[in-house]
């Protein structure tokens, strides 16, 4: 079957899908007493975490030194970090659940007539989901330290939107590899666990881009191809006064995103025999 006919299956199987998602979301908070404000605690305490070690402990704060500022584009560390770690959740949560995707619903993907990449696709969008009930807390940063003066919106502010469509878009191609893979081999979720974990320290979280290129210009340029890069660039570059905008990241971020989610439909499609043996 060919790409284009998936596509018009998926498209047909619409309402489907939104069912699916909210089931997702219905099972997740189904038995908190706390509910969506879960969705919130977590990135929070993250943040405020970082926050105080590398705010507190390592004194990386915005407070006038340039040299300091730098490191964070002018941006006090605690709002820094929690637009950088708000993207990187939704990525790191989309890349282990989409793993688990074929697996955990074994029987209905055998079962039912459900073009099977729907599976992945309902995980990207019920986290993106959460993703979006979180932006919240980066809203209520953004107010509190505009009211101290400590930051300036600007209209650049807007750009989250085509991030959240390029993230979206990154998720669900990295999730059709993810899931028919780790179907298959059992340890691959492992390795990528452990490229998760180095890939957070990779990617521009808790650290300026910008700053990386003042001290290594060469590692600047290596890690624009991480699509990450250019997409949390995106969310901050409304609210940095002391940098341009990356848009070489953001090319980047644009050309590698719709690579894997082609280079994914290509994947799910050679190895969906395989899988239905499997599984």
């Amino acid at each position: 079957m060919s790409v284009a006919m998936r596509i018009r299956r998926m498209v047909e199987f619409r309402r489907v899908l939104v069912i699916l998602v909210r089931r997702d979301l219905r099972v997740r908070y189904a038995r908190s007493w706390l509910g969506y404000v879960w969705t919130l605690i977590d990135p929070l305490a993250m943040s405020l975490v970082y926050a105080f070690v590398f705010g507190v402990i390592y004194g990386v704060k915005a407070n006038g030194n340039a040299s300091i500022n730098a490191r964070t584009d002018g941006i006090d560390i605690v709002l820094f970090v929690v637009s950088g770690l708000l993207a990187w959740n939704w990525f790191n949560m989309c890349i282990n659940e989409t793993a688990r995707a074929l697996s955990a619903e074994r029987l209905l993907v055998r079962s039912t007539n459900i073009p099977r990449e729907m599976w992945v696709v309902r995980v990207v969008l019920s986290k993106g989901i959460e993703h979006l009930m979180s932006m919240p807390i980066y809203g209520a940063f953004i107010l509190y330290f505009l009211l101290r003066g400590e930051v300036h919106v600007n209209w650049e502010l807007v750009y989250i939107i085509p991030a959240l469509v390029i993230q979206l878009i990154l998720c669900i191609g990295m999730g059709l590899v993810m899931a028919p893979v780790t179907a298959m081999v059992d340890d691959f979720i492992r390795v990528v666990r452990i490229v998760l974990r180095m890939g957070f320290y990779l990617t521009p979280v808790v650290y300026s881009a910008n700053y990386l290129g003042t001290k290594l210009p060469w590692a600047m340029h290596l890690q624009q191809l991480n699509p990450l890069t250019g997409i949390i660039d995106m969310y901050r570059c409304g609210i940095t006064s002391h940098y341009t905008p990356d848009y070489h990241a953001w090319i980047f971020s644009i050309l590698v995103s719709l690579a894997w989610l082609f280079f994914g439909m290509w994947v799910f499609r050679k190895l969906e025999p395989a899988i239905l043996k499997e599984i």
